[in-house]
């Protein structure tokens, strides 16, 4: 089976909307695959229609075509493959979206060792991958773990060209880990290395600016510096609405952490007009 054109008619469908037409030519596509016993081309595409489902929250539909591609690689061979590791990553991030941590932990683990093991221990992915499972640990409190995955990506993110803004996003995160054990200082001085790093990059543009201003903001609100921290809330607020608008669990937060410095302030009608704000986000978007 050619598979250029298999990526070249689901792009196409994709691009013009025709979302349902889309799923159905992949559900044909692998049902002729595998009459065909193309074990190649029903890897693919139960890689291509697994991120579908995992992309419209249809998890469970997800699940069985990874399981599928991975025993076929198995039985080929190739479970030390980099085309193996790479699919333990797409099934890793259907448990997470699923909110299985403990399995997508377990997935990207073995991902992990299998590109350190066909030479990607200095590559982008790997250094993403760790960026992921620190994310894993910090959901299951395991925050010494945690940093130790974000370290790691550092020192592979700091050894490429051109990675300046991976760096950046790297630091935000492990400024939030130093947060979270009460590491203030720590947090401090790295979040404002991913605030500079961001800056001298793009500006404000990258849309994790976002959060590293919030951090921040968090920060300073610990120490009871609560008018810097409803101006960093208030900056990020607006980047959120830039870049995500207004109905997403972000600017609910950020709205909630402004009111937090209002009242602190003793501007009680603006912090409750904002927590009537975020509650009524989160009642829209049904969280």
């Amino acid at each position: 089976m050619e598979m250029n054109n298999f990526y070249y008619q689901v792009d196409k469908l994709f691009e013009d909307k025709k979302i349902a037409e889309a799923e159905e030519f992949m559900k044909n596509t692998l049902a002729q695959a595998e009459a065909e016993k193309d074990a190649g081309a029903v890897i693919t595409v139960c890689n291509e229609l697994g991120g579908y489902y995992r992309a419209v929250s249809r998890y469970s539909e997800g699940i069985p075509l990874y399981e599928k591609a991975l025993r076929l690689m198995r039985e080929m061979g190739l479970e030390r493959s980099e085309h193996y590791g790479t699919t333990l990553v797409n099934f890793a991030t259907t448990y997470t979206m699923a909110g299985d941590v403990v399995k997508a932990l377990n997935l990207y683990t073995d991902a992990a060792e299998i590109f350190a093991e066909v030479g990607l221990g200095a590559d982008y992915r790997l250094a993403t991958l760790f960026n992921n499972m620190s994310f894993l640990c910090q959901d299951l409190g395991d925050y010494p773990q945690a940093q130790e995955y974000l370290e790691k990506a550092l020192f592979i993110l700091k050894g490429l060209e051109e990675s300046e803004s991976e760096i950046a996003i790297t630091y935000s995160n492990l400024a939030n880990v130093y947060l979270a054990t009460g590491q203030m200082n720590e947090a401090k001085v790295t979040v404002k290395k991913a605030i500079d790093l961001f800056i001298s990059e793009s500006g404000d543009s990258d849309v994790h600016y976002a959060g590293a201003v919030c951090t921040l903001g968090e920060i300073y609100y610990k120490e009871a510096d609560y008018d810097k921290a409803a101006t960093l809330f208030k900056e990020a607020m607006k980047l959120t609405e830039r870049d995500y608008g207004t109905d997403n669990m972000s600017y609910a937060v950020l709205c909630e952490n402004l009111a937090l410095c209002l009242k602190a302030a003793g501007s009680n009608e603006e912090a409750v007009s904002l927590q009537q704000t975020a509650m009524d986000i989160k009642k829209r978007i049904a969280i």
